[in-house]
């Protein structure tokens, strides 16, 4: 019996993923980054690195992970960084971007003459359901906005970086397009390299993959000097490749509403659920509520009150000691998980063809080593 709860892998869609994205690459001659803040699983990073040409790392213990399990080229970006990890990052980074020409002037010097320097940019266009997601709203503190463009590009810099999707389209990519050449087109004239960012939803049923070639396709040719383009698209590499595996502990009534009580938490193992919000596909229940089948709303395992999620109809009434099965769980999950409460937190295992490999379980021990040294 799998222990629970556990995040699993599924490796199988993982390689379908990873075929994709290769016949994607071969197509438009596209650099693949992948983004740790979406998913990082040493166990992994082999198969992934098949594909990706790079890591992109957003601090520095994502640069010294980058550069530790996949000897491939580490990208940096960060909002802001920290004196002290200058020196540690300049050692680990091929490609360093910077989140305002402040920054850039502030640390320029320190930076060896061969290192590409880029620049993040906001062309006050993006493609997210919250904007808690869009760092391409007016006022952002993440990248520049066009009107910097009025200036030279300092020298140095050698590329430009922006990131206003997610889960898109390919028609978000083409409006992100016109975007960038309607704010920033005396700086991509100059540029050597360019980081398209991630969101982009290549392995979602769907995108529309040539549609995607041709915006390519016709950036090249507005601006030939360009000779690398990036993408990071962290979520397309493991979408839809996991689950999280969970068991009913408790079923209970409260004024008309009745409630599943899980050993997971919505807040701690699933924050995006809440933050974005989205209500997350669970693979036993019913495409939507039904009221006329069992219907139940799911309670999260923490104290929080809105630690909650529903509803969710099932063609049977649900029983203690039942497990679910909550769809899509890879990225941007147990890398953004807490442990609130000390709550248990789920176990990171693999499934491929010869069955299930554990790959760490975690006890009291991770949860006070967060607070003290014993």
């Amino acid at each position: 019996m799998l222990p629970s709860p556990a995040f699993i892998i599924e490796e199988e869609k993982l390689h379908e993923n990873l075929e994709l994205l290769a016949l994607i690459k071969k197509a438009t001659d596209v650099k693949l980054l992948f983004a740790l803040k979406g998913f990082a699983l040493p166990a992994l990073m082999q198969d992934i690195l098949q594909v990706a040409d790079g890591i992109a790392a957003s601090s520095l213990n994502e640069a010294r992970f980058g550069y530790i399990y996949s000897g491939k080229p580490v990208h940096v970006y960060a909002p802001a960084y920290r004196p002290g990890d200058i020196p540690h990052l300049i050692s680990l980074t091929s490609h360093w971007t910077f989140n305002s020409l402040e920054a850039f002037y502030r640390w320029e010097s320190l930076l060896p003459m061969d290192m590409a320097i880029g620049l993040r940019i906001n062309p006050h266009y993006g493609f997210a359901s919250a904007d808690m997601y869009n760092p391409g709203r007016k006022g952002s503190r993440l990248g520049v906005p066009p009107s910097a463009a009025q200036k030279p590009l300092p020298k140095r810099i050698t590329g430009l970086h922006v990131h206003t999707l997610c889960e898109a389209g390919a028609e978000a990519l083409e409006e992100l397009i016109a975007h960038l050449q309607e704010g920033f087109s005396p700086w991509l004239s100059q540029i050597r390299w360019l980081n398209l960012g991630g969101g982009h939803a290549f392995t979602r049923k769907g995108y529309d993959i040539n549609s995607f070639v041709r915006n390519i396709q016709l950036l090249r040719k507005s601006f030939p000097q360009v000779e690398e383009i990036y993408v990071e698209p962290s979520a397309a590499f493991v979408w839809e490749a996991g689950f999280l595996f969970t068991e009913i502990l408790d079923i209970t009534q409260t004024e008309g509403r009745m409630w599943a009580l899980l050993d997971v938490s919505f807040s701690a193992h699933m924050p995006d659920t809440l933050e974005m919000p989205y209500k997350p596909l669970i693979r036993e229940a019913l495409p939507s509520p039904d009221p006329t089948y069992p219907t139940y709303w799911m309670g999260g395992i923490t104290c929080l009150a809105g630690d909650e999620m529903g509803p969710y109809s099932f063609s049977s009434p649900l029983s203690v000691g039942q497990h679910l099965t909550f769809h899509d769980m890879a990225h941007y999950t147990f890398v953004k998980t807490t442990l609130f409460n000390g709550v248990a937190h789920p176990s990171l295992i693999i499934h491929r063809a010869g069955g299930y490999r554990i790959v760490k379980t975690f006890g009291y021990e991770d949860y006070v080593r967060r607070l003290s040294n014993g």
